[in-house]
């Protein structure tokens, strides 16, 4: 299957009160520790897939994710394992994603490079607790999920303070104007870094993300693809940028990849603010602040809707 979210970040003002609200909305919390596996050169991590083990309250799941479209979806399948082994990890098996496109996806890179899943060993660990509630907007149903705790791998700790919004029924509009609403009201800004990409940079020891290739855009595909195409590295860079973690690479990069997502705007009137915009902001990739403004989470909301082929609107 493939799952429609978005993350965000949470700055530290705004905690407590969004914490309050989401138990306000008959929200539940869950324990979730989780393993994440891949090869010793980070294959899966190079290839956009993360492997995982992870205890849902008193069971386990085993779940695997692929490469998406960069920006609301990703291929997954979860394995729910029953509570057989208590607290302690099950066996990894990836026999468990037979049969479908997420697991074929996975042996297929395996086997291109010569690897096998005995390969796959334990990278780093998570340890969250998770507050969740299904709210209704615009005729679909979204889950909120309030994450807050750790990451752990190679000897150190990064604290996790985040929410997801995943679409679970209806148009990913009704993600988009629920997301709008949290985003106005508590000051989040959005993140396309995993958990996983987070972790792994974690056991490696380093802070910043690879530098995404920035390519023209197709002219010929319909313009909802175009804007998707050159949306993903934008969006693959802003994370590390608003943290103040970027390279001179990655700003770079960002300059770039704003004006070829400028250029494409241009070509459709609706877009012409936008665009202007866009183009404005690739002057600022040195300015961690304006990555953080709820300005620019609706312009990136407004960007991802455009995105979104017409029969999903």
């Amino acid at each position: 299957m493939q799952e429609i979210e978005l993350k965000f970040q949470i700055p530290p003002a705004s905690r407590a009160s969004l914490s309050e609200s989401l138990r306000d909305a008959a929200s539940a919390t869950t324990r979730l520790r989780a393993r994440y596996f891949d090869t010793g050169d980070r294959l899966l991590a190079r290839s956009a897939f993360a492997l995982r083990l992870r205890q849902e309250g008193e069971g386990w799941v085993q779940t695997l994710k692929g490469r998406g479209d960069g920006l609301m979806t990703r291929l997954e399948h979860n394995a729910p394992l029953g509570t057989d082994s208590g607290d302690a990890a099950p066996a990894l098996s990836l026999e468990r994603h037979a049969g479908t496109p997420a697991g074929a996806a996975l042996l297929a890179l395996l086997d291109s490079t010569g690897r096998t899943p005995a390969d796959l060993v334990l990278q780093f660990s998570t340890d969250i607790i998770r507050t969740h509630a299904e709210v209704e907007a615009d005729g679909a149903v979204v889950e909120l999920a309030l994450d807050v705790g750790q990451i752990a791998g190679g000897g150190q700790t990064l604290p996790v303070w985040e929410i997801e919004f995943e679409l679970v029924r209806g148009a990913p509009t009704g993600l988009l104007s629920m997301a709008y609403l949290w985003t106005e009201a508590f000051g989040l800004w959005l993140d396309a870094r995993s958990k996983a990409e987070r972790g792994d940079r974690l056991a490696r020891g380093v802070t910043q993300g690879d530098v995404p290739a920035v390519r023209p855009v197709d002219a010929a595909q319909p313009w909802s693809r175009q804007v998707a195409v050159a949306l993903s590295p934008v969006l693959a860079l802003v994370g590390d940028v608003a943290d103040d973690l970027a390279s001179p690479a990655q700003r770079v990069a960002l300059a770039q990849a704003l004006g070829v997502l400028a250029q494409t705007l241009r070509a459709e009137a609706q877009a012409a603010g936008a665009a202007d915009t866009v183009a404005a902001l690739a002057g600022m990739v040195f300015d961690a602040a304006i990555w953080c403004r709820v300005e620019t989470q609706a312009l990136w909301l407004s960007l991802l809707e455009w995105s979104l082929p017409a029969d999903a609107r």
